[in-house]
């Protein structure tokens, strides 16, 4: 199978809410295009493809005031894949846009907790250490003389140490969701 993170990001919504393409495009530009974009063509694709896959059902339906449409939900082998997708370890993706723990976090009622909890770790440890790496250098570059033209890239390295902190205290938030869902007879 050769199923990219973007359908899974169209099964999880799936997972969500059933619906037709332009329900489920509408509930990604609610929710996902803040952290995973994707286009409604990406979202057709990827619709047929999950019911190629067997992991979407759809039913076409048939409108008196409006074209037909067909609505998509999930199958159990489609729930069976996105857990499986969903709790295996993978390289934390970031592009332009697209995070992977923030969309693994966003359909992590699907997942194990304890996987989840072990993804954001992580996430953390790398956030905390590209701020520790990033913190020597604008240290370093604290004693230029002002007029020096890498202060720029020291205000470049001061911007990713505050996103790596904004990372950190977004992953204790998670996890805090985490240990109020076990109980604390659980722990």
């Amino acid at each position: 199978m050769n199923a990219s993170a973007t359908t899974f990001v169209v099964l999880g919504l799936l997972a969500k809410r059933p619906g037709s393409g332009y329900d489920i495009a509408a509930l990604a530009n609610r929710s996902v295009r803040h952290f995973w974009p994707v286009s409604r063509s990406q979202l057709y694709t990827e619709l047929a493809r999950l019911e190629e896959l067997g992991w979407a059902r759809g039913t076409a339906v048939r409108q008196d005031r409006y074209p037909n449409k067909r609505v998509y939900e999930t199958t159990p082998a489609g729930m069976s894949a996105l857990r499986e997708w969903l709790d295996s370890a993978q390289p934390q993706q970031r592009r332009r846009n697209q995070d992977l723990a923030v969309l693994k976090t966003f359909l992590g009622a699907y997942m194990s907790p304890d996987r989840l909890a072990d993804q954001l770790r992580v996430h953390r440890d790398r956030a905390e250490a590209l701020r520790a790496e990033l913190s020597t250098v604008i240290a370093h570059l604290d004693g230029l003389d002002p007029a020096d033209s890498r202060r720029f890239g020291r205000a470049s390295a001061r911007y990713c140490v505050l996103q790596a902190e904004a990372t950190i205290a977004w992953t204790a938030e998670v996890q805090a969701l985490l240990d109020a869902q076990s109980g604390p007879t659980d722990r």
